[in-house]
């Protein structure tokens, strides 16, 4: 029998004891129901699983696109982040300049 049990006899006659039946009864509805289940496998649809892949590629190309594309524009984004201080800076002079004329004109 599976995984090494093996059913002892009683007597001559060689009938299985009590406890050996039941084992033996619940090993062959174990053996029936795995032996339905290999009956009952099918072929995969080759070309719903084509369709399926071909699919998920186009989802992919697309996703990487907008990645892409994202990326592009953070990067923009950092460069115009980059340019602020600068312009800041130059606000910021120009404001001291028209603040030092208007203090020599006393105003």
């Amino acid at each position: 029998m599976d995984a090494g049990y093996y059913h002892q006899q009683v007597g001559e006659r060689g009938t299985l004891s009590k406890n050996d039946r039941r084992e033996q009864r619940k090993r062959k509805a174990v053996r029936t129901r795995l032996g339905r289940e290999r009956s009952e496998r099918t072929i995969p649809d080759m070309e719903g699983m084509g369709t399926q892949i071909s699919d998920l590629r186009s989802q992919l190309d697309s996703t990487a696109q907008i990645i892409v594309a994202q990326d592009n524009h953070l990067e923009r984004l950092d460069k115009e982040k980059e340019k602020l201080p600068q312009g800041y800076n130059r606000v910021q002079q120009g404001m001291r300049h028209i603040g030092g004329m208007l203090w020599k004109e006393g105003v």
